[in-house]
């Protein structure tokens, strides 16, 4: 069950002509650090969404200094209620990370932050239903009334490199490494497996020593 808030800030954004120059030079951005978005993509449509999130909710506008989502609250909140308010504000406290499955119930998804080891019930199970427990995969986590729910992506890794993602998460916990530096690298890691899929996953999830 996706955040119908972000949901509606994403069309908020997608229809507004303000934003097509900044949205344009935020994907090149994005592109340099996260890799290419190609059409022809396995996961193009995770790896848009992905993008989209990270536009929105962590870059800055250059012009404004100031998130999409700060902007649409500053011009916005006059004409939202109370509820809708604070659904909009509680986008900005997002947990945006490496997760591991550990199990699906009738109405949950249990996930394990591989950077804080935080565990969290998820509602729903069908943005799961398609991936086995124990299977690696970015996303972002929203929380609305005391309820987390999926974004509208999911990156996931291969089996094969999880030991090594573990590893790293460790030793970015560990060194107190940058967090969000570390999630895009996996995204073009990512990137880099759905063009050469060919290639075995470890030779693609090298990490530094």
């Amino acid at each position: 069950m996706e955040s119908r808030f972000f949901n509606n800030l994403l069309n908020y954004i997608s229809n507004d002509d303000r934003f097509n120059q900044e949205l344009a030079e935020a994907k090149d951005e994005f592109q340099s650090v996260a890799g290419p978005i190609m059409e022809t993509d396995r996961e193009y449509t995770a790896r848009m969404n992905s993008f989209h999130n990270w536009y929105i909710l962590d870059r800055p506008m250059r012009a404004l200094s100031i998130t999409p989502l700060d902007y649409f609250l500053e011009f916005n909140a006059n004409s939202l209620s109370a509820d809708e308010l604070e659904g909009y504000r509680e986008l900005r406290e997002n947990v945006h990370s490496i997760f591991e499955l550990l199990r699906r119930t009738r109405n949950h998804t249990w996930v394990q932050d591989l950077l804080t080891r935080r565990k969290f019930a998820v509602e729903g199970s069908e943005e799961t239903d398609h991936i086995d427990p124990g299977a690696l995969f970015n996303t972002r986590l929203f929380t609305h009334q005391s309820k987390n729910y999926f974004t509208n992506f999911l990156v996931p890794h291969p089996d094969s490199v999880s030991k090594a993602i573990k590893a790293q998460a460790r030793k970015v916990r560990k060194h107190n490494g940058d967090p969000s530096a570390f999630v895009l690298q996996l995204v073009l890691y990512q990137s880099r497996w759905d063009q050469y899929w060919q290639m075995n996953p470890r030779n693609i999830y090298r990490f530094e020593a």
